[in-house]
């Protein structure tokens, strides 16, 4: 969480107070898809992209939805990248893939993004989106897909979050090293 340091005058003394900016993608919505594409996000995802001072989002088809990352948070990825090591063919083809299936979005003022039609009818995305904050970034999904897998997901919580548990024990103990 990124905290900002305000003045507050109080009983004619100035005293520094911490107030929390909201920077993370949290939660789901469903929000309607006009016609021409058109999609409004959630109120707390507009006010999480202005405290990032960000207007453009880097958007990558998966096979099942769109994962969308603030500009800023992208270029977190792609300077990991550089220290990949490209002659490796999967991670050349990982990369490929994405960069090949990635896009650059701009969110106008009132919070609203425009989703290519190619795009549209890939993930049969029609009247309404499924958009699932996850932190650092968000997806969107067709609602019955998004549901099936939910189905799908709720059924491997456990190993998942055995996994996750695992990993960050991991990633302590390299730090910790």
């Amino acid at each position: 969480m990124e905290y900002k340091i305000c003045a507050v005058e109080q009983k004619g003394k100035n005293r520094n107070i911490l107030e929390k900016k909201l920077i993370s993608f949290r939660g789901k919505f469903v929000h309607k898809l006009s016609e021409q594409g058109r999609l409004s996000l959630p109120s707390d995802f507009k006010q999480a992209l202005r405290n990032r001072g960000v207007n453009r989002l880097v958007a990558v088809r998966y096979p099942d939805c769109l994962r969308i990352w603030p500009e800023d948070e992208w270029e977190k990825k792609e300077q990991a990248f550089e220290d990949l090591n490209l002659d490796d063919e999967r991670i050349s083809g990982y990369l490929r893939y994405l960069y090949t299936n990635l896009m650059n979005i701009e969110v106008d003022r009132q919070g609203r993004l425009v989703l290519a039609e190619e795009w549209r009818k890939e993930l049969d995305l029609k009247e309404q989106v499924c958009i699932i904050g996850m932190g650092n970034l968000f997806e969107l999904w067709n609602p019955e897909k998004h549901q099936w897998k939910s189905q799908e997901l709720a059924q491997q919580f456990s190993s998942n979050r055995d996994y996750v548990v695992e990993i960050l024990g991991r990633k302590k103990q390299d730090e910790q090293n």
